[in-house]
């Protein structure tokens, strides 16, 4: 016995020996005060920690050299070479303040949500390469978090939902998710959804996803969350030449050149296809061109535009096909400015410009009993946003701003009584984060939303107002793990449709809109925990419970016309999980669970509770393969074309009916040849029949080859 405690003695006195602290005081350089919540990093390790209220930190690490890196926003991240012999080292680190600049704050992963840390998924451009979709659309569909609805990818009418926040109707005139290009507003004012034909998927970088309305930047459209485009302004060339299924070819190019604080570039697109059923083919043309200037003060200046023309026909049910075609312009101009005010004070502006127009029209072989009236879409949509950037603290980062907007639409589909409505937007809004300390940190926000809607001709206006709060309670250990605590309110005031629409569609039902409707609201809590495990291992999971009132909705009736449900609460959970045993082998599995209730007892149609994903991505030598297997639980829907149907006080009931469950498989193959990159994608690869829209049968099994050469 004696002997075993003396061999026990032994090992822990060399464990002793072998092993180090390193401690000491961060400090801000020019102030020399202490600094809590610098994030400690050993590089190359799993190793961690946080400085706590009074700046100082200590970290036990085996024997070795490692290098240190201290960063924290508002500071100049700096890394520092430590030797650990057999005694402890005491070094004391220095921070320089910086100017931060809103695309740092970009860089981090914290974009949609500037100043919290709240649920942003940042889906890398990686992934969206070896998705090999052909539409922003289809990405977002094989996200689990995310109900996205549509008669065919590159089709008209999409709707995008986050968490249950949206509903689908014909039309899709209600979506509650703000989509933003570059950072900046890309809705149709008459219906509150984007044109996803003009969306650059040839260019995206990245697509960022905040769930819910934790920030207060954005009203109105975010009340279901926002999802923010970033395109890829890399010092490259790349040409690609596709073709495929159902006579689909496409040429796209990009360029773009830095040279010194002047970077230029653009990109383009054309693609067409014969569509996989009746009229469902498409043409499309995009093209994106910027300037960007940064000078040696720390001023930036920002240019894009965007333009792009789509031809597109309507397929309709394939019980009763459709003969309407439709052709769109969209063209945006985005100009961004930044400049520092003093050490640790910014300003930005950003302006832009959005016209869409849309003609509706019949094919030349309509049928006489076909044959529907033109119509004619007139959007505009301008704004201007203002934000100031406080980071002279070195607890405390404030975000002040102001935005403005105006939206007018001439459309022929409105209530003739009106003249091209019109609404005018305000709104402000503060944002700070808050370094408690030992790791804690608090986010609040606060933002008053206002909107005059105009319908013209005398008519009585509409006044929309809230001020909605915004908090989140964050904790961070050992620099990397974290648990996130958030509560947010969110807002949005009646579309133009949905308050003047008066449209009759080609299956018989009338759409109207309601100019009595009031705006919806939402309170959304959430706890996440995020677990970077390893340099191989990162998970993270999240509950959720999400209170809408006053949600708009378009009901059966006579005519079908919009009001506002009486209450829909959705309560869920996500599960996320990416692991890389080896370099050349990526594995990536999500889980959603999402449950949503209507007080009035009206059915919640096309809502999943179940949708989970897993990808394979493997390299080997020159060739990349990737695998990528998505499913879904079965959704309700109204089966309006059903003649079995009830009227009740003027309400039509139509039988509730399911789309069954799916799991689609997708299988990309890549390999890099001397004078290009070749690519064969197929799609739904075990030619699966399924439709996300009642009677809209989506593609069979399709394959679509690129060649791909670099500049």
């Amino acid at each position: 016995m004696m002997i075993k405690h003396i061999i026990v003695f032994i090992l822990i006195i060399v464990s002793s020996i072998q092993a180090g602290v390193v401690s000491g005081t961060v400090r801000d350089k020019d102030t020399q005060k202490a600094l809590p919540n610098i994030n400690i990093n050993v590089l190359e390790s799993d190793l961690g920690a946080v400085s706590d209220p009074y700046g100082k930190y200590s970290i036990e690490i085996e024997r070795g050299t490692y290098q240190l890196e201290f960063s924290m926003i508002g500071f100049k991240p700096i890394v520092e070479n430590i030797i650990i012999q057999n005694e402890s080292v005491k070094k004391d680190i220095y921070l320089e303040s910086t100017i931060l600049k809103l695309d740092e704050v970009e860089v981090q992963g914290i974009f949609s949500t500037r100043l919290g840390y709240e649920s942003v998924d940042v889906i890398k451009g990686k992934y969206i390469k070896d998705l090999q979709k052909n539409s922003v659309s289809d990405v977002l569909r094989t996200l689990p978090g995310l109900d996205v609805q549509f008669a065919q990818p590159n089709g008209r009418n999409v709707n995008v939902s986050i968490r249950g926040s949206s509903d689908y109707k014909p039309g899709g005139y209600n979506n509650r998710v703000l989509v933003l290009l570059d950072g900046f507003p890309i809705q149709i004012p008459n219906s509150g959804t984007p044109d996803w034909s003009s969306l650059p998927l040839e260019n995206i970088a990245r697509i960022e996803i905040d769930n819910s309305p934790t920030s207060a930047q954005y009203g109105h459209n975010s009340m279901g969350g926002v999802i923010n485009l970033i395109t890829n302004k890399g010092n490259s060339g790349i040409i690609r030449l596709s073709g495929g299924t159902y006579n689909t070819g496409q040429l796209s190019f990009k360029y773009g050149k830095n040279a010194g604080s002047l970077s230029i570039g653009f990109t383009g697109l054309a693609r067409q296809s014969a569509g996989h059923r009746f009229n469902s083919d498409y043409q499309v043309t995009r093209l994106n061109t910027y300037v960007h200037f940064a000078d040696k003060k720390g001023r930036s200046y920002k240019l894009n535009l965007f333009s792009a023309i789509s031809k597109n026909g309507h397929p309709g049910f394939d019980v009763s096909p459709s003969y309407r075609r439709s052709d769109r312009t969209s063209h945006y101009v985005q100009l961004h400015m930044f400049y520092p005010l003093s050490n640790g004070l910014s300003m930005s502006h950003s302006m832009y410009l959005n016209n869409f127009d849309t003609h509706y029209y019949d094919r030349d072989d309509t049928p006489n009993d076909k044959v529907d009236a033109e119509r004619d879409y007139k959007d505009m949509s301008t704004g201007l946003r203002s934000e100031m950037l406080l980071t002279k603290w070195a607890r405390w980062i404030i975000m002040v701003g102001s935005d403005f907007g105006f939206d007018q639409s001439n459309v022929s589909v409105f209530n003739p009584i009106y003249d091209d409505p019109r609404q005018f937007t305000f709104g402000g809004f503060i944002q700070s984060k808050y370094s408690i300390g030992n790791g804690w940190s608090m986010g609040s926000g606060l933002r008053y939303d206002y909107r005059l809607v105009d319908p013209g001709n005398k008519y009585k206006k509409r006044v929309f107002e809230r001020i909605t709060p915004k908090v989140n309670l964050m904790y961070t250990l050992k620099g990397k793990r974290a648990f996130t605590l958030a509560y947010s309110a969110g807002f949005r005031a009646p579309s133009l449709s949905e308050l003047y629409l008066q449209h009759a569609s080609s299956y018989g039902l009338t759409m109207q809109g309601n100019p009595s409707v009031r705006p919806e609201s939402v309170s959304a809590i959430e706890l996440k925990y995020e677990h970077p495990h390893s340099k191989k291992l990162t998970w993270s999971g999240a509950i959720f419970h999400n209170s809408y009132t006053d949600m708009i909705d378009f009901v059966y009736s006579l005519p079908i016309i919009a009001v506002n449900r009486e209450g829909v609460t959705g309560t869920g959970a996500e599960l996320q999980c990416i692991w890389s045993p080896y370099p050349a082998l990526i594995i990536r599995s999500e889980y959603s669970f999402l449950n949503m209730t209507d007080k009035g007892g009206d059915p919640i149609l096309y809502r999943s509770k179940h949708k989970a994903s897993i990808s394979v991505a493997f390299e080997m030598g020159s060739y990349t393969m990737s695998t990528f297997v998505h499913g879904w639980s079965a959704q309700k829907y109204e089966n309006f074309l059903s003649h079995n149907y009830e009227t009740v006080d003027d309400k039509i009931v139509f039988p509730i009916e399911e789309l069954p469950d799916q799991v689609l498989v997708d299988l990309n193959v890549s390999k890099k040849f001397k004078l290009f990159d070749g690519n064969l994608s197929i799609s739904n690869i075990l030619d699966i029949e399924y439709e996300l829209i009642q009677n809209f049968p989506m593609p069979g099994i399709t394959w679509l080859l690129t060649l791909s050469k670099t500049l």
